[in-house]
């Protein structure tokens, strides 16, 4: 719901402009001089204050939104003023107003701007929240927390912290994490094994199965004996061993191969296992959490994985939902990541309204992982404390790596120097292609980002074939 309180001394334009709003805000009150303006303000929080400048004269306008933004901070103000007097839009804007419109605004234009101030509203109440969670991550920190916290407060995480802490208590049950990369699943994983009150103080195990090669996999999860295989020249005790106690993360679970699958179900079932070389069955005391970006349904109609084993580890699931479907979460990631990466790089820096607008706009392929290390990235690169845009990159991770294995595979045909001097031109013009993104075509702001000439930027550009703008 939204709410927008209309200060206006002459009752026909009170009227006309609610009659605009009706359709698209929920409450609508008037006021009709100061006194009555204030009494309003100062007993609810209005989602906007819409305010004739001359109120009944500009000095008196001035004067209200002065105190309004005093007393209601949170309360963005669009001034409303005589056509063509700027100079009172800017004595407005000095005072605490937002943004203005002149008597003469086109029904468009107005609502506009409206939509625009509301959602900056937004903005400052995410980063108000955001900034109590920051206190809290500094007090975690303090106390030697590792720093592993799940950031949001969409339903969607509510919902999965929940989960959380309902699993964590149990113990024992097996967990399949499903969502794609990048969304969090070790994160949440581990989150488990903290709320375990029986396991939290054992060790947590992640276990990468796509890194591992199939041959080692059994070794490392297992175990085996002296002689074992070649190289085998000690007992080696694995990761479920090791674990005891504790809780094992199998990390991409569909890439677990096919012909393990049955001594892994095995081990699950009955928490028994053998080691590699050895026919004595061992016991091991520990929780099995799993995750994955693939359908595990789909796996096991085409028979690329056990449908016993999925059962298995299909006891409790959790889903996590890519950052494009809890957009209202990145201003709350942005900041907590702007706090880390600030005392990583002994950099204070902050995010402007715009930035972040887009930011919360662009779909995040990568998810959380992109979203942070894409920050790091402008902390980096940005020569100034304050970042007010954020362009994307465009084409798709898939694309540029096929771009990138194309390039190299042409460059294995020429003679070293020229290859090294198409290497340097390639990453050139991407370079200075996406840094003339960010700087909007700036060549002047382009030439301070990057440490280069505006002169020596320009020729590149043409040289490059990049536009300006």
């Amino acid at each position: 719901m939204s709410s927008v309180l209309i200060a206006d001394d002459e009752r026909t334009a009170r009227k006309g402009l609610y009659f605009l709003l009706k359709s698209r805000i929920d409450e609508i009150d008037e006021a009709e001089d100061y006194e009555q303006a204030m009494q309003k303000i100062q007993a609810k929080q209005y989602d906007l204050l819409i305010i004739d400048l001359r109120f009944p004269t500009e000095q008196t306008g001035l004067k209200l939104v002065k105190k309004a933004r005093e007393v209601s901070n949170l309360s963005p103000v669009l001034v409303i003023t005589a056509f063509g007097s700027l100079d009172n839009a800017v004595q407005a804007m000095k005072a605490g107003a937002q943004d203005y419109v002149t008597k003469d605004f086109s029904q468009d234009e107005l609502l506009l701007k409206i939509d625009k101030l509301l959602e900056t509203r937004n903005l400052w109440l995410d980063n108000l929240r955001l900034a109590n969670q920051v206190s809290d991550l500094k007090k975690q920190f303090l106390k030697g927390n590792n720093g592993d916290k799940i950031i949001g407060e969409s339903e969607a995480i509510r919902s999965v912290l929940r989960t959380v802490s309902l699993v964590g208590k149990d113990n024992d049950s097996t967990v399949l994490i499903t969502g794609e990369s990048g969304t969090g699943k070790e994160l949440i994983a581990h989150s488990i094994h903290r709320n375990s009150p029986q396991r939290k103080h054992k060790p947590f195990v992640v276990v990468d199965i796509a890194n591992v090669p199939p041959t080692l996999l059994e070794s490392q999860l297992f175990g085996h004996e002296r002689g074992a295989f070649t190289n085998a020249y000690q007992q080696h005790k694995g990761l479920f061993e090791q674990a005891g106690g504790g809780t094992v993360f199998l990390d991409e679970i569909g890439d677990f191969p096919l012909e393990l699958q049955t001594k892994l179900l095995r081990f699950i079932q009955a928490k028994t296992y053998s080691r590699v070389g050895s026919s004595e069955s061992s016991y091991a005391d520990v929780r099995i959490i799993a995750a994955t970006n693939r359908n595990l349904e789909e796996m096991v109609q085409q028979q690329l994985f056990r449908e016993d084993l999925f059962y298995r580890l299909n006891v409790i699931r959790i889903h996590l939902p890519p950052l494009r479907n809890r957009k209202e979460d990145i201003p709350l990631l942005i900041s907590y990541f702007v706090e880390q990466l600030q005392k990583q790089k002994g950099k204070n820096i902050s995010f402007g309204d715009e930035a972040i607008r887009k930011m919360i706009n662009y779909e995040w392929p990568g998810n959380i992982r992109q979203l942070r290390n894409t920050i790091e990235s402008l902390i980096v690169m940005n020569p100034s404390d304050r970042i007010d845009d954020f362009e994307p990159l465009t084409g798709t991770s898939a694309d540029q790596k096929v771009r990138t294995e194309e390039l190299f595979e042409s460059l294995l045909e020429m003679p070293l120097k020229d290859a090294r001097r198409k290497l340097i031109e390639e990453f050139e013009k991407h370079f200075i292609k996406h840094h003339l993104q960010r700087s909007k075509g700036n060549i002047s702001k382009l030439a301070a980002m990057v440490g280069e000439t505006r002169e020596g930027l320009s020729k590149k550009i043409k040289r490059y074939g990049l536009k300006e703008n």
